[in-house]
């Protein structure tokens, strides 16, 4: 069964995040997903339409950043997401790190950390404890937004639902299961030396014609 430590007790890219204010430049509206690839930031559907998560491979921690930008923030992951440590510190969030297959064979890595995007995860819990075995994972979909009043300052929340259960996606396998060897393929074996062609034998004059 999926298990999720929610600590109330104490990838490569491209990458995708929740904006629940948007961005400054205006390139990424309030309430919407994007993805980032590099300094470029695009307005992605892909939640609204349903992502796959590989929650097999999630990782859960605490993330501390100070905003510099091309600073990549500080993580301290778990030793899984069953058993979440004790905050670092005053100036650290909860996180996550998983694995996305968007569609069309496409992928990207949700890693992010903050009140809203935690509360995200944390909603889906009960819905992934209904996994139907251990190899099958969650198709995910956008269904609404949540607005969330703390005592200092508010966010917007996603409202994640899992639609269904899937095979795992081609795009989301590695090594043999991908249809990669595991090990180098052997070398072919060298073929055989041709063989030499046999000598001509003596013509005797007796074969001569005239």
């Amino acid at each position: 069964m999926f298990q999720l430590d929610t600590g109330s007790q104490g990838g490569e890219g491209p990458w995708v995040a929740w904006s629940a204010r948007g961005t400054l430049d205006g390139t990424v509206p309030a309430k919407s997903f994007f993805m980032r690839e590099g300094s470029t930031k695009t307005q992605i559907d892909a939640f609204a339409k349903g992502v796959v998560l590989d929650i097999h491979a999630l990782k859960t921690g605490w993330q501390r950043s100070d905003g510099t930008p091309g600073q990549a923030p500080e993580w301290r992951w778990n030793p899984s997401p069953a058993q979440m440590m004790a905050s670092p510190g005053d100036d650290w969030k909860k996180g996550f790190s998983v694995r996305c297959a968007l569609g069309g064979g496409q992928t990207a890595v949700w890693e992010q950390s903050g009140a809203a995007v935690w509360d995200a995860l944390v909603g889906l819990v009960p819905a992934l404890q209904q996994a139907p075995d251990s190899t099958s994972l969650p198709l995910v979909r956008l269904t609404s937004t949540k607005v969330q009043q703390f005592k200092k300052g508010s966010t917007i929340t996603p409202v994640l639902e899992v639609v269904k259960w899937v095979p795992r996606p081609d795009c989301l396998k590695e090594g043999i299961a991908a249809g990669f060897a595991a090990e180098p393929a052997p070398a072919p074996a060298p073929k055989a030396a041709p063989q030499p062609a046999p000598a001509p034998q003596p013509v005797m004059e007796d074969d001569l014609e005239f």
